[in-house]
């Protein structure tokens, strides 16, 4: 059976033919469709307005339907609860909105220890039955990192047998899950790729996230010495192949929502080489406001999805 990368090829090779030896329906040139990408944000990016009590779920969905975006990011701790009739209506007003659910998150952490590793699986399973539920296409989970550098090896193999488990309780209740690198244990494309192997299950997948790669400068993200940026956006080439979830980090932006720490021209046309089509989920870390920072950066991204 053909891998993702190996479809991925497939189908970049296609697209390029015309005439009845092209793929059914699909344009000559991909560049030339009207719509590419679709666009969602995450709702952790209202980390302080969900605790204040500002925003709920409802009103998150109201923002992201204001910004004209095509689906929402749902962190399973920005829920009030996990009631039937609760999720019920979540899921009914993101239809209201025309709005998808891209993905139902949960922060895992298999990289301390042995011990914890049973409750951040049960952690998991919560989430995929809520995402279950609520119609969501993916679970995002995370390795985490080592308790110390001497016991990095100890750690990944630990996060290794987790993420198979956790596909495992995926695959038996429907839901594929995807590794998003945060740094730590997936600090690297290198890193990815390994765990990608090692887990070898095929309800497992990738997520790339474009700021938490080392090599690059600005906030956040790993630090390894001697990385560059040549070294960032390789392991963002590395890793595009593989998957179905983007989420496309912003930490400062200029007056037009434009990046300062990420060239996202060059991220667009790798995700544009390995014919990408699916979610870009915008995610906020920067100083300035969120609600004026995030409707520039919406509309930054979505200039990559209309060409």
């Amino acid at each position: 059976m053909p891998t993702e990368l190996t479809r991925r090829a497939m189908l970049a090779s296609s697209v390029g033919l015309t005439g009845a030896a092209g793929l059914a329906g699909a344009p000559a040139n991909p560049a030339a469709r009207l719509k590419y990408y679709h666009t969602s944000q995450s709702t952790v990016n209202y980390g302080s307005q969900f605790s204040d009590g500002k925003m709920d779920i409802f009103s998150f969905l109201d923002t992201c339907r204001a910004m004209d975006l095509d689906g929402v990011d749902i962190h399973v701790q920005n829920l009030k609860g996990v009631d039937r009739a609760y999720l019920k209506d979540v899921r009914r007003q993101c239809l209201n909105r025309g709005l998808q659910i891209s993905s139902i998150c949960v922060s895992t952490d298999f990289g301390p220890s042995a011990e914890a590793v049973p409750k951040e699986l049960e952690k998991a399973r919560a989430a995929i039955e809520v995402g279950m539920f609520l119609g969501a296409p993916i679970l995002r989970a995370f390795v985490g990192a080592a308790p110390s550098p001497d016991n990095r090896e100890e750690a990944f193999r630990r996060g290794v047998e987790a993420l198979r488990k956790t596909s495992e309780i995926g695959a038996e209740l429907g839901m594929p899950v995807a590794l998003q690198n945060h740094s730590g244990l997936t600090s690297t494309g290198d890193d990815m790729l390994r765990f990608y192997r090692e887990v070898n299950h095929p309800n497992f997948t990738l997520l790339l996230d474009t700021g938490h790669f080392a090599g690059r400068d600005g906030p956040n993200g790993p630090r390894i010495p001697g990385l560059t940026y040549d070294d960032y956006y390789h392991s963002i080439e590395q890793v595009a192949p593989l998957t179905q979830f983007v989420r496309a980090k912003l930490y400062d932006l200029d007056a037009s929502g434009r990046e300062k720490w990420i060239d996202y021209d060059r991220v667009f046309n790798i995700l544009r080489g390995v014919h990408y089509n699916g979610f870009i989920s915008l995610i906020y870390e920067g100083k300035e406001d969120a609600l004026t920072a995030i409707p520039r950066g919406a509309r930054f991204l979505r200039s990559f999805v209309m060409s």
